[in-house]
């Protein structure tokens, strides 16, 4: 089962992937708004490290149940099996939200966008 699972999570992340042949390759430092390399940008990330938000550490840190943990992992992923993720992958779905029939199912939608989420 390990092995299926990785295989789609592998296949999600190459799915997100869009290659445009007529564009020609850039590579951008990530790490200086202006996308250019510099040894102060590479200096200051080295030395003084580099901030990123992991909502990880957070979510298993926290003090909830482990499947509310397991959960806000999933979601902070985009790893929910909403009616978005089943259409990528060819699966039967929804055309609407199961709650409020008035929109598309996302994990957006679904925690904090549709009316019987917000009541909660």
């Amino acid at each position: 089962m390990d092995v299926l699972s990785e295989f789609l999570e592998i296949w999600d992340l190459i799915q997100e992937v869009l290659l445009q042949p007529e564009v020609e390759d850039v590579h951008k430092w990530q790490l200086d708004p202006s996308g250019q390399f510099s040894t102060k940008s590479a200096y200051n990330a080295f030395f003084n490290g580099s901030i990123f938000f992991t909502p990880s550490k957070l979510i298993w840190k926290s003090w909830a149940p482990r499947k509310c943990k397991f959960f806000l992992w999933l979601a902070a992923h985009n790893r929910c099996w909403t009616a978005d993720r089943l259409a990528r992958r060819g699966l039967p779905h929804p055309a609407r939200c199961s709650l409020c029939d008035q929109a598309d199912e996302t994990i957006h939608h679904l925690l904090s966008a549709c009316v019987f989420a917000r009541q909660f």
